[in-house]
């Protein structure tokens, strides 16, 4: 009976053995372990640049995975895939791989070698040249590296279009003396060539005369002179007689005397080929007394966008608060929001209990000090100008972190400069034109330093260049110098300070490619672009001016924009030159003007403002905010005003900056 019934029932064990052995087989007994099916591969990246690794797994998740660098766990690194750290030549040939593991089992991947190429370098520069007008002539650079580029500057401006190792053109007269350069770049960044001039020989010829001009009795005077020909000589006269030592395309004099009035200046330029003499320029000298200029108590900044539409208006009031109006598309109104123009007074929310000191308005962004001498800023910071070592937007102030209090803040057009309580000058932001003042030509987001400038009392800013005011009353200026805008005569870019040959100012105005000094006897000096007449010197005078010319009298500020001069009187009154859009120059017309006359309405003012291309504010000693030019961004704070603007100054209403 047992024997039987064992016989009966092995069939059916050996049956469900089977089964279970099936069943494990298939999986049912625990999860599939992971196998690569797609191994991670060698990559290449230019310095700057990250490197991204990735692998491809079958099998029954979950699965953990963990990244190796030449054998190293690298921390964090636990998904399917891996991006480097920015790389440098140090991670060339560094080898990844990647462990990935899963409930019954774990399986590491084959290596992936890392290549890092080099930015380029420059092997063989542009040489210098010279040439008749009419030749042509070619500039070639040579670099070495991946993934070439090339952009040729002329005078450290990009040329349009030349954008191969070798640049051909036709010389013309007006070239002589033009300094060319190419960037040579990669992904991984760039190298600059060193600088070639092309002389340009002929019959010298004066493209730009010395300007005559009236100053204050010991204010200081510069002529000076622009000339084709190549090669050339200087040696100017006064009352035709050659002025010893004299030999430079600039002449000046640092105090002027009573025996210098109606003296006749002009300068005899030379080279081999001939000679040319510049017309004369009258001086005149009038009595004038050293008086100090009031800081107002309330402030108007306007920014310095490009585009219309994108302007924005600051007020900094007697008390220490700012309103903003305007465009805030980048936060530009400082309150923490990001919202369409508004022409409502908005408030910049600044740190509690402390108050406005100075204040400045960019193409999109904005700065202030405070009065505990710290610096905040808000809005656009694409090129990093707000000084947080970062490209992120702001809506509200930002700390800027200094090494010292600061005691005056700018902003152009995408950089921020700020002069701190023991002289020294730091800047951030945009550099292409040598805006930072410290010889390089990179960006930077955090704070940099500018080279040997020292005991800086006050600063402004341009489209892209800077005023610095030392103690001792000299003015030295750095960055774009296109229109002459640095004042040393040369029309060139400097990516370090350059002396201005001002003397005894006591205040400086920077704003589009324009500068303005104000001196100590309140002599108006103006150095810059001149194409739409905002020198103010009339018809006659067409040129943009590359020395400090004297403009006016008895004056006490001054505002410039790109294509129009403000200056504030000593009578309180506001006067304007140049362009005329949407009635910027506040005369109740759209006429533009080569000479100043009186902005309509405003009376007692204590401080004004240009803007952009073509707007304008002004506060009277009462706290009334007048506005006027366009208003397309809604920037004149006015809801009566279309956006069109209006030529009239206007009140803003129910706004009292000095409450």
């Amino acid at each position: 009976m047992i024997a039987r019934i064992r016989l009966r029932f092995l069939p059916l064990l050996g049956v469900l053995f089977t089964t279970l052995l099936l069943t494990s087989c298939l999986g049912g007994a625990g999860p599939e372990a992971p196998s690569i099916t797609d191994q991670p591969k060698d990559r290449a990246a230019f310095v700057s640049q990250t490197a991204y690794f990735d692998v491809g797994v079958t099998g029954k998740p979950p699965f953990s995975f963990q990244w190796y660098r030449d054998g190293v766990a690298i921390s964090g690194a636990t998904a399917a895939t891996y991006t480097s750290p920015v790389v440098t030549l140090a991670d060339n040939g560094a080898k990844f791989t990647v462990k990935i593991t899963g409930a019954s089992g774990s399986v590491t991947s084959s290596s992936a070698t890392l290549t890092v190429k080099d930015k380029p370098t420059v092997t063989t520069d542009p040489v210098s040249t010279s040439v008749a007008p009419g030749a042509s002539v070619s500039f070639t650079v040579a670099g070495a590296g991946d993934s070439l580029a090339y952009q040729w500057l002329r005078d450290e401006v990009p040329i349009t279009g030349a954008t191969s190792a070798t640049y051909t053109f036709t010389a013309a007269a007006a070239d002589d003396g033009v300094v060319f350069r190419a960037y040579v770049v990669n992904p991984g960044g760039y190298a600059v060539s060193a600088p070639a001039t092309l002389t340009v020989t002929g019959v010298p010829a004066v493209t730009i005369a010395p300007v005559g001009q009236t100053v204050a009795l010991g204010d200081p005077v510069s002529f000076g002179v622009y000339a084709t020909g190549g090669n050339l000589t200087y040696q100017w006269q006064r009352n035709g007689v050659n002025i010893v030592g004299a030999t430079s395309r600039v002449y000046r004099i640092a105090a002027t005397v009573a025996g210098d009035h109606n003296a006749n200046f002009s300068v005899v330029v030379g080279n081999a080929q001939g000679s040319a003499t510049s017309s004369a320029a009258t001086l005149g000298v009038v009595a004038g007394s050293v008086r100090p200029l009031a800081t107002p108590v309330a402030q108007v900044a306007l920014s310095k966008s490009a585009t219309a539409g994108f302007n924005f208006t600051l007020v900094r009031k007697s008390n220490g608060s700012i309103a903003s109006f305007g465009y805030n598309n980048e936060g530009q109104r400082g309150d923490g929001t990001i919202a369409a123009a508004n022409d409502a007074a908005g408030t910049v929310t600044l740190p509690s209990g402390r108050a406005a000191k100075e204040i400045d308005a960019g193409g999109s962004h904005a700065i202030a000090l405070l009065d505990n001498g710290d610096v905040y800023a808000w809005g656009l910071n694409d090129g990093g100008q707000l000084g947080q070592g970062n490209t992120t937007t702001a809506t509200t102030p930002t700390k800027i972190v200094l090494p010292r209090p600061a005691v005056s803040v700018a902003a152009g057009r995408t950089f921020s400069v700020i002069a701190l309580d023991d002289g020294r000058v730091y800047t951030i932001g945009v550099n292409d034109l040598g805006q930072l003042g410290n010889g390089t030509r990179d960006l930077v987001s955090s704070p940099v330093q500018v080279t040997g400038l020292a005991n800086v009392t006050a600063v402004s800013a341009g489209n892209a260049h800077v005023l610095a005011l030392r103690a001792d009353g000299s003015v030295w200026a750095w960055g774009a110098n296109g229109a002459g805008q640095l004042g040393d005569g040369t029309f060139k870019a400097s990516r370090v300070p350059v002396d201005t040959g001002l003397r005894q100012i006591a205040r400086v105005r920077a704003g589009g490619d324009g500068s303005v000094a104000v001196s100590q006897r309140r002599t108006v000096y103006f150095f810059g672009e001149n194409s739409d007449g905002q020198s103010g010197l009339g018809a006659a005078v067409t040129a943009d001016l590359g020395v400090a010319t004297a403009i006016a009298l008895d004056a006490v500020d001054a505002s410039l924009a790109d294509r129009f001069t403000l200056y504030l009187g000593s009578d309180g009154l506001a006067r304007a030159a140049g362009a005329n859009e949407a009635g910027s120059l506040g005369d109740g017309g759209t006429t533009a003007r080569s000479t100043f006359a009186p902005v309509t309405v405003v009376a007692n003012g204590i401080s004004i403002g240009a803007g952009g291309r073509s707007f304008s504010a002004a506060i009277a000693a009462d706290g009334t905010t007048y506005t006027w030019g366009d208003n397309s961004a809604k920037q004149l704070g006015n809801s009566t005003i279309s956006t069109t603007g209006t030529s009239t100054p206007t009140a803003i209403p129910s706004f009292d900056a000095v409450p």
